[in-house]
C-alpha cells in the first residue's frame, strides 16, 4: 500500500519567531474557546493557508491528520502525519489473522475512499453535503480580541503549548515579508476581529476504510504486532506517530477577519507589506487560501496597519479540530470514545 499524502516522518525541529507573537496566540485561543464555548481540554485552533475547502477530500484529509501536541496548529499542506497513514502501518506490522486480513480487505476497497484513491483521500463522516448543511444551520458569532488585555495562560489547556503554531505576522514563517517588520508587528499590540456568518463544532469518524475492531485489538496487544512492543512503541508509544485523534472539527462558512497591528509603520513599510506575494496575514493565514479570499489594508495617520480578510460563504474554513488522546478514544467512557 503507498499513502502520499499521510506518510509518518521524523519531527523536524521548530521555526521559532518573535517571543511575543506564541503570547499573542495563547491569548486568541482562549478567546476563541470562551467566545465560542469550547473545551479548553481538547479544542485546537487551526491556522493554514489550505483549509478553505468546497470538497470532501479537501476537508476529509485535514480531519485526518493526527493533532501535534500544540493548541494551534499551521498547515501550509495536507497534514504529513494521518491516521489512515497510522492504520497502514497497523495492518502492516499485525501478525496474520482474521482480522488482520478484514482490516486489509476493508483499507484497500475503493469504496471508502473520495473518488476511489485508495490510500490517499479517506472518506469520513458525516458525508461532505451533510457537514455543509450542519455548518449553514448552525450559529453566528463574534469574536474580539486584543494582545493588551487576553489571558494568555494555556497552563490549563490539554496542550500547554503552542508550538505547532505559525510564527510571522505578516506571513507563515517569521522571515516572510521580512523579518524585522514580524518582530516589530509581534512585539506590538495586536487586536483581531472575527465575525463568523455560520460555524458549527460537529462530530467526525472515519470510515469503513478504519476497522475499529481491529485497530482496538492491536492497541490493546503488543503480542500481536510482528516485532511485539517495539512495533507498538513506534505507534502508540509516548514517542510514537500516533497519540492523538481528530474527533471534532470546527467550520465556518463565512467570515470576516479584521486585524490590526498597532506597530508604527512608514510608507515605505506599508508599500513592502500590501506588495508582497508573501503577505498573509496572523492569525490564520487565510488569505491566499482560495480566491473567495479577499485581503484589503489600510494605513491610517497614526502609522497602524489594519488588515481585513473576508470569505464569501460558499465553502467550508476550518478553523480548528477537537483532540481526543488514542487511549482515551480506545479505552475512555463512552462518552468521549472514538473507536
Amino acid at each position: 500500500m503507498d499513502n502520499n499524502h499521510t506518510q509518518v516522518l521524523p519531527s523536524v525541529k521548530k521555526e521559532t519567531g518573535d517571543e511575543s507573537l506564541p503570547s499573542s496566540t495563547a491569548g486568541l485561543y482562549n478567546t476563541l474557546c470562551e467566545g465560542l464555548h469550547l473545551s479548553n481540554k481538547q479544542f485546537q485552533m487551526i491556522q493554514g493557508v489550505l483549509p478553505v475547502q468546497t470538497d470532501a477530500s479537501g476537508v476529509y484529509n485535514f480531519v485526518d491528520g493526527i493533532p501535534p501536541v500544540s493548541v494551534s496548529t499551521l498547515y501550509t499542506s495536507n497534514p504529513i502525519n494521518g491516521l489512515n497513514g497510522n492504520m497502514q502501518i497497523v495492518i502492516s506490522d499485525a501478525k496474520p489473522s482474521f482480522l488482520s486480513k478484514l482490516a486489509q480487505d476493508n483499507y484497500v476497497n475503493p469504496k471508502y475512499w473520495v473518488d476511489g484513491n485508495v490510500a490517499v483521500d479517506p472518506i469520513y463522516s458525516p458525508n461532505f453535503a451533510d457537514l455543509y448543511n450542519q455548518v449553514n444551520n448552525g450559529s453566528s458569532a463574534y469574536i474580539a480580541f486584543d494582545s493588551a488585555t487576553a489571558d494568555s495562560n494555556i497552563d490549563s489547556s490539554w496542550a500547554k503549548s503552542t508550538g505547532s503554531a505559525g510564527v510571522g505576522f505578516w506571513g507563515t514563517s517569521s522571515s516572510s515579508v521580512s523579518t524585522e517588520l514580524n518582530k516589530k508587528a509581534s512585539s506590538s499590540r495586536i487586536t483581531v476581529s472575527i465575525s463568523i456568518d455560520k460555524y458549527a463544532y460537529l462530530q467526525v469518524r472515519a470510515g469503513g476504510w478504519f476497522t475499529q475492531g481491529f485497530f482496538t485489538n492491536q492497541y490493546k496487544d503488543p503480542a500481536k504486532w510482528n516485532q511485539g512492543q517495539a512495533d507498538w512503541d513506534r505507534v502508540f508509544g509516548p514517542q510514537g506517530s500516533c497519540q492523538n485523534i481528530a474527533n471534532q472539527v470546527l467550520l465556518v462558512n463565512g467570515y470576516t477577519i479584521t486585524t490590526t497591528s498597532y506597530a508604527v509603520y512608514s510608507e515605505s513599510e506599508y508599500n513592502q507589506i500590501v506588495t508582497s506575494k508573501d503577505t498573509n496575514v496572523w492569525p490564520f493565514y487565510t488569505s491566499h487560501s482560495s480566491s473567495t479570499v479577499t485581503q484589503t489594508h489600510t494605513h491610517d495617520s497614526e502609522g497602524y496597519i489594519t488588515t481585513v480578510i473576508t470569505c464569501k460563504p460558499g465553502s467550508l474554513q476550518i478553523l480548528g479540530m477537537g483532540v481526543i488522546p488514542t487511549k482515551l478514544a480506545i479505552e475512555g467512557p463512552s462518552v468521549s470514545r472514538l473507536i
